[in-house]
């Protein structure tokens, strides 16, 4: 169980840094495109579309896997916190289970959309350059299905209590804001 925790965790950092390198690149374009444009009056073709259909998709859904490893989504925390050990595995599986379902079920549609773009070779004119964009469409089938495989994952962890391979930070630990942050206690 535990090595299969971490090649998920792997498959998500990797699907992470590919969204962050296109962060970079996103940015990168972006400032050589402004630069060109007011200095020469020369903007970098397809810059738009670049980071429209590409970079902000790729930075978007490829890192959703990692961001559940890390426990950095948004939570709601009110009552969860004042449950027992026992309790916020059951609860936190039961949620986690739920949520792998819903990305889950995002998966096919979306995989689906990615197949047809493939097909018809999808492709978006700027300015009479044209560039391919079917291949971004699987970012998002790829993103929501490393999801929802860290979430069953998560789910079997927490229900079965088998040590887990994600490195991630238990769901049933009480912890504080500076073990969130890292801050060490002196």
């Amino acid at each position: 169980m535990r090595s299969l925790g971490r090649i998920l965790n792997r498959l998500s950092t990797l699907s992470a840094a590919i969204g962050g390198v296109a962060v970079i690149l996103m940015m990168l374009q972006i400032v050589v495109d402004v630069l060109l444009k007011n200095l020469f009056t020369w903007p970098v073709p397809l810059t738009a579309t670049l980071v429209t259909k590409w970079y902000m998709v790729a930075a978007a859904f490829l890192p959703l896997a990692l961001t559940e490893i890390l426990d950095r989504n948004v939570a709601v925390e009110v009552l969860f916190q004042h449950l027992t050990r026992r309790w916020k595995r059951i609860l936190g599986g039961a949620v986690c289970l739920l949520s792998a379902g819903i990305a889950g079920l995002m998966v096919v549609p979306l995989w689906d959309e990615a197949m047809k773009r493939m097909a018809a070779g999808s492709f978006i004119v700027e300015n009479g350059d044209r560039l391919s964009v079917w291949e971004a469409y699987f970012f998002l089938p790829v993103g929501f299905g490393l999801f929802a495989l860290v979430l069953l994952y998560r789910t079997v962890i927490l229900w079965t209590g088998a040590e887990s391979g994600l490195d991630e930070v238990p769901i049933d630990t009480d912890r504080t804001d500076d073990d969130i942050t890292g801050k060490v206690h002196g």
